[in-house]
């Protein structure tokens, strides 16, 4: 009997033992989700990240919360959080400031905070902020529009939401590239991510009777677009950026035999969140960022470069085509950084 435990002792010794996965929790919150494709799809690149990081030994686990662009409910949801003891929150802000006291306790809770792809801008707090250059996509926009319109071109300037960090930086763009390319801006408006306000406002601009040759817009430009069919007006000589299916489909589908109207395609990621949750795993995994990764110091700010551009001059491009047909209307251009890229390109 002695000898029989002995050598299952030795078998025993023998099998590889299987690495239990380290639980993760994740609580996205985030200001909209429903009515917004952005939005949606953000999410759900969120869940792809979270689910892939079983193959670094983490089992995350994935809670959503929605504040409805409301401050106080944001702040109670991530309270919250806090006290129901997540590891990791990744936080699209209502607003840019305001939270300062939610961030300290969390990190006092030894919770990773993130914030994903609208930055915080208080510089009391130490927290990273992880976004897409949003001041590349307004100038490369407007530096093409003065290039097909020329210098002294009249445009319209479609803002987003104002007071949002994202459009903030995006107007910045857009206004650098305005003064270098001698554009006129004729009327303005604010669409605030909304596809129904898009129209509604560039049927207002169209029925004033305002003449100009171009749009610049901040997304929703199918939207817009959808102004010039209804008032029967003939399309302007430019317009963009948008990210969509629906918008790229219609371009190919307006300018497919000959070009009617010079567009802006560029790509605004919704992955940029899974890309910060990525950034909170490997700091969760013991690593530490490279010095001077930041674009803005004080904000702890890195920003994500857009990958993807494409206008009319891409019309017959087989990588444009293939990417408009593969994607639903409402689905956006979409890509996140993996652990191991982030860990590469951004740890030690």
């Amino acid at each position: 009997m002695k000898k029989m435990c002995f050598i299952i002792l030795i078998i025993a010794l023998c099998i590889p033992t299987v690495a239990m996965a380290e639980d993760v929790r994740l609580a996205s919150h985030n200001a909209v989700i429903e009515g917004n494709p952005y939005r949606v799809r953000y999410e759900a690149d969120i869940q792809e990240a979270a689910a892939a990081a079983a193959d670094h030994g983490l089992n995350v686990s994935y809670a959503s919360f929605v504040s409805n662009w409301d401050p106080a409910t944001e702040s109670q949801q991530l309270q919250n959080s806090i006290n129901e003891g997540y590891d990791i929150l990744l936080v699209n802000p209502v607003s840019t400031t305001g939270l300062d006291p939610i961030i300290e306790k969390a990190q006092d809770a030894g919770i990773i905070y993130i914030n994903a792809d609208c930055e915080y801008t208080s510089e009391d707090v130490d927290i990273l902020n992880i976004s897409t250059d949003q001041y590349y996509l307004g100038y490369k926009t407007g530096t093409y529009a003065g290039e097909v319109l020329g210098s002294g071109a009249k445009v319209v300037m479609m803002a987003a939401l104002e007071g949002n960090a994202a459009n903030t930086a995006r107007q910045n763009g857009f206004a650098k590239a305005i003064e270098e390319q001698g554009l006129e801006v004729v009327a303005t408006g604010n669409h605030d991510w909304d596809a129904a306000l898009a129209t509604e406002i560039m049927t207002g601009i169209i029925n004033s009777g305002v003449e100009f040759d171009g749009v610049l817009i901040s997304q929703c430009a199918e939207a817009a677009l959808a102004a010039f069919d209804a008032t029967g007006k003939p399309y302007p000589k430019f317009m963009g950026f948008n990210d969509t299916g629906e918008w790229m489909q219609k371009m190919i589908a307006l300018n497919d035999d000959e070009i009617v109207m010079p567009f802006m395609v560029l790509s605004n990621p919704p992955g940029v969140g899974a890309s910060a949750l990525n950034f909170g795993l490997n700091i969760l995994l013991g690593k530490e960022l490279k010095d001077d990764v930041y674009n803005v110091p004080e904000i702890n700010s890195i920003w994500l470069p857009s990958k993807l551009v494409f206008t009319d001059q891409d019309i017959d491009n087989p990588e444009f085509r293939a990417m408009a047909e593969s994607m639903a209307p409402g689905d956006a251009i979409t890509y996140w950084l993996t652990i191991d890229e982030v860990a590469a390109e951004y740890f030690k």
